[in-house]
């Protein structure tokens, strides 16, 4: 038997893995703290047993619904191509305005020219009552042909219909949502067609003119001729970020005419080390005004604070607030992000996922922009290692008011090593204390094992509880449709400034029978995809009528009295309906 690694070998062999060192040949064998010994740690008094736990249901109804198409990864054996094994984001979004989320999926393409050369094209599917989706992207022109990453969606004409903006392995798209159903490629806006490696994108008002402008992190720059192939104990794989160089973000402000000017450089966002995989908006410091979180990988993490002052400008605070690294000071390999209150302080904090055999980062919000890495005693380290996660979203599973975790997993070096794929996670959040992996429990779609890529939360089926969206390599679709036995209410909350835009950053607070809740609006997040942005608060079943208060990112405060168990339209100062 092999002798455990010490903890510079494993570092080291991070680092083999990643592509920062070659001529690894034989890595240590990964330690993983044993569960008995994780659970040694816990007082006796904090053990709480799984017997009074409702287990989330969640049930794959992907099939029935008719997603069945799997993601086209174009895998050449002995190509070792890196985009083949990163994979295709999900995006809802009701393009159509019927009041049925509708779900659009990403998709490969071949990455060499075929003769003849084939189509593949992303995939839209038209959300009808009943629950039941009728695929419509080739025949209402959003099937887009590039190599799919991640995609969202924002209205930036501010028309009433969400637009499509997608992002390739190569140049991406823009789709126009022209209200009758149909997508055009918008010609108009050359601009936004970046041509870099890009994988997550999102939509925000960042210079607060009230048109919803572009973030867009890109990747590597590589190309099929410089591609690699690395050994991993004697094995061959894909090469990690470190054998490439990183590919610089784009941010493309909306001029309101149409068109977009990249200006990464004039608001202050510079930085060009990141190997971005995930990007997110959401007021971190309660000011209504939110920021830009960057998940990168193996490279400092950004965090864009904007400046007082004109014109307008951000700033990098993620190193001095403690989200740039670990609370180690290491680079990790930040593949997705989640972002909710997990502790009920009433202060957004941040997940990220990780690399196999490296913790799952939960950076504490103790105010002011200031983080504190609390993996370890919130136990997101010791779920973690095991595994290597990409997708994440917060989602209240058994309607308690504290926010659970979803994970899809799956590794990234090729079927010749092992691990390969990987079983999700559902992580149940205890009283905000800490975090219990639940997956052994569950059964059905959570006993297999997936390459986990994608993953984006919404209520689809308008009942008030979230279900959500994976996506894998090489196989279909998940929707797991969410019919946990909570017994609570809910109150659900569409808003929507005076120009129609998603207003990141704008907090509603519910006053029931029991307290406040409070949730603000968050854009992004996840891997390569995009949740509702819709706000759905648990209530308790008794609580027929409640007091909901709106502070908008403008500044603007509304009141309002609600009936709960529906979704409300709220935009700025208008009555709801």
């Amino acid at each position: 038997m092999k002798a455990q690694a010490t903890d510079l070998q494993k570092a080291l062999w991070i680092l083999c893995i990643q592509g920062f060192l070659v001529g690894c040949s034989e890595a240590p064998t990964p330690t993983v703290p044993a569960p008995t010994q994780a659970a040694a740690q816990v007082p006796a008094t904090e053990k709480n047993s799984l017997d009074a736990i409702v287990l989330p249901q969640l049930d794959d109804v992907a099939p029935e619904l008719g997603i069945v198409a799997p993601y086209f990864t174009d895998t050449v054996p002995g190509r070792y191509f890196l985009p083949e094994i990163m994979g295709g984001g999900a995006t809802w979004l009701d393009f159509d305005q019927d009041g049925q989320l509708d779900l659009y999926l990403t998709n490969g393409s071949q990455l060499e020219p075929g003769n003849p050369p084939k189509f593949y094209g992303n995939r839209l599917y038209r959300g009808r009552v009943a629950a039941t989706f009728l695929q419509v992207a080739d025949s209402w022109a959003a099937a887009d042909p590039g190599y799919g990453q991640g995609s969202a969606a924002g209205d930036f004409n501010s028309d009433g219909f969400p637009d499509l903006y997608v992002g390739n392995f190569g140049p991406n798209a823009l789709y126009v949502n022209e209200g009758d159903g149909t997508f055009s490629r918008d010609t108009r806006a050359p601009e936004v067609d970046d041509p870099a490696w890009t994988s997550g994108v999102m939509w925000m008002d960042l210079n607060r003119d009230g048109w919803l402008d572009l973030y867009v992190t890109n990747y590597l720059k590589m190309t099929l001729a410089d591609r690699k192939v690395c050994e991993y104990e004697k094995r061959p794989g894909y090469c990690g970020p470190g054998q490439y160089e990183a590919a610089p973000d784009h941010v493309y402000l909306n001029q309101g005419d149409g068109s977009f000017v990249e200006s990464s450089a004039s608001l202050g966002m510079t930085e060009s080390v990141g190997k971005g995989l995930a990007v997110l908006g959401a007021d971190l410091d309660n000011d209504q005004i939110p920021e830009i979180y960057v998940a990168n990988d193996m490279t400092v993490n950004f965090m864009y604070q904007l400046q007082p002052g004109t014109p307008l400008t951000y700033a990098d605070v993620a190193g001095v607030g403690g989200t740039a690294q670990s609370g180690e000071g290491m680079n990790e390999a930040s593949m997705g992000i989640a972002c909710a209150d997990f502790d009920g302080d009433q202060r957004p904090d941040i997940y990220l996922t990780h690399y196999y055999n490296m913790q799952k980062t939960l950076y504490k919000n103790h105010g002011n922009l200031q983080f504190e890495d609390v993996s370890r005693r919130m136990r997101t380290a010791q779920t973690g290692y095991p595994f290597l996660g990409f997708g994440t979203v917060p989602i209240d599973f058994n309607g308690d008011g504290y926010q659970d975790l979803f994970v899809t997993n799956g590794h990234v070096l090729g079927p010749e090593v092992k691990p390969d794929r990987m079983t999700p996670q559902c992580l149940l959040n205890k009283g905000g204390k800490f975090f219990e992996d639940i997956t052994p429990q569950l059964t059905g779609y959570f006993r297999k094992e997936w390459l986990g890529r994608g993953a984006a939360s919404a209520d689809f089926d308008n009942d008030g509880d979230l279900d959500i969206a994976v996506t894998h390599l090489d196989e279909p679709a998940a929707v797991l449709k969410n019919s946990t036995p909570t017994q609570v209410g809910f109150i659900g909350l569409d808003l929507r400034t005076s120009s129609r835009v998603v207003p990141c950053g704008t907090l509603a607070t519910v006053t029931t029978s029991r307290g406040t809740q409070s949730r603000s609006v968050v854009i992004g997040g996840s891997y390569l995809s995009s949740s509702d942005p819709r706000l759905t608060i648990p209530v308790h079943s008794t609580d027929q009528i409640v007091e909901v208060k709106i502070e908008w990112s403008s500044g603007q405060v509304e009141q309002h009295t609600l009936t709960t168990n529906r979704y409300w339209h709220l935009m700025e100062g208008q009555q709801p309906w």
